[in-house]
C-alpha cells in the first residue's frame, strides 16, 4: 500500500521535476550520513546548515529552492507534515543574506569572455597531448562549441545517475557515412530552453580545418567503443561523469 501511495505521489509532479527531487534527496542523504544528522523530519536548524553547505559547495542561491522542494516532497512521502520553509524566519533571512553575498561577489568578478577560436586552439594544444582523457575533453569541447550547446545539454550530470531518457548516449550520435562523414548529428533530449521536453537534433559539420568537430568526435569514438552509459565519459578517472572534468579544465560551459 505504501509503495502504491508513493508511486501516486510521484505522479503529482512532472518527470523532470521528480528526477530533480530524487537527485536532491540523494545528495541530502549523503550529507546527513557524513555529519550524523537525522534526515527526517527536516528541522529549521538542519535546513539552514544544509543550505550553507550547498552554497559553500558552489551552488547558486536560486538553485537551493529546488533542493528544499525535493526535501519537502520526501517528507510528504514519508507521511510527515510538509515543512513550511516560508514560515521559518531564520531560514528565510539566511537565504536573503546568502543571495546578497552572492550578488556582491558577482559584481566584483570580471565578465567571462566567450569561448573563441583562439581559446579552442589553446585547449587543443593541451588536451591532444593528454591521452584518452584529453581526446574525450577535446571532443566534448568541440561538440559544445560547434553545436552551440550548454555543457548540461551534451554531458551527463556531475552527480546522480545517467538517465538514457534525458542524457546523450552512444545511440544518440548519428552520421551519414561512417567512413568519411560530412556531418555528425546529435539527438539532444533535454535543454534549458526546451520547456516541453520535445528534444532536438543538432548537426556538427566537417570543417576540414585545424579544428574539426567531426574529426574530434570520431577520434573519441574509436577509444570509447560502443556501449551503454553517457556518450562522453572519463574512463581514466573511473567514472561515467565528464561534465566536471570539462568545466574544471578550462571553465567550459
Amino acid at each position: 500500500m505504501e509503495e502504491t501511495i508513493g508511486a501516486v505521489l510521484d505522479q503529482s509532479v512532472a518527470e523532470p521535476t521528480r528526477r530533480r527531487y530524487d537527485s536532491a534527496w540523494k545528495r541530502y542523504m549523503v550529507w546527513c550520513s557524513q555529519l550524523g544528522e537525522t534526515p527526517l523530519p527536516v528541522t529549521e536548524d538542519t535546513a539552514m546548515a544544509y543550505v550553507v553547505a550547498l552554497v559553500r559547495d558552489g551552488m547558486r542561491v536560486k538553485t537551493v529552492k529546488y533542493h528544499l522542494a525535493g526535501l519537502r516532497m520526501a517528507q510528504i512521502k514519508a507521511g510527515m507534515a510538509a515543512p513550511e520553509w516560508g514560515a521559518m524566519s531564520r531560514l528565510a533571512q539566511l537565504r536573503k543574506g546568502l543571495a546578497r553575498i552572492e550578488a556582491l561577489g558577482e559584481k566584483e568578478k570580471l565578465r567571462r569572455e566567450p569561448v573563441k577560436w583562439s581559446h579552442m586552439l589553446a585547449m587543443k594544444a593541451v588536451w591532444k597531448a593528454n591521452g584518452e582523457r584529453g581526446t574525450m575533453l577535446w571532443a566534448a569541447a568541440c561538440t559544445c562549441f560547434f553545436g552551440c550547446l550548454r555543457a548540461g545539454e551534451a554531458l551527463a550530470p556531475e552527480r546522480g545517475e545517467f538517465d538514457k531518457k534525458a542524457h546523450l548516449g552512444w545511440e544518440d550520435v548519428q552520421m551519414e557515412d561512417a567512413a568519411s562523414p560530412r556531418w555528425i548529428r546529435l539527438r539532444i533530449k533535454e535543454s534549458k530552453t526546451d520547456r516541453m521536453r520535445e528534444g532536438a537534433f543538432v548537426t556538427l559539420p566537417r570543417t576540414d580545418l585545424e579544428i574539426c568537430p567531426v574529426r574530434a568526435v570520431l577520434e573519441f569514438m574509436v577509444v570509447r567503443k560502443a556501449g551503454p552509459g553517457p556518450f562522453f565519459r572519463d574512463r581514466e578517472k573511473g567514472t561515467d561523469q565528464a561534465r566536471l572534468c570539462v568545466r574544471s579544465e578550462e571553465g567550459f560551459g
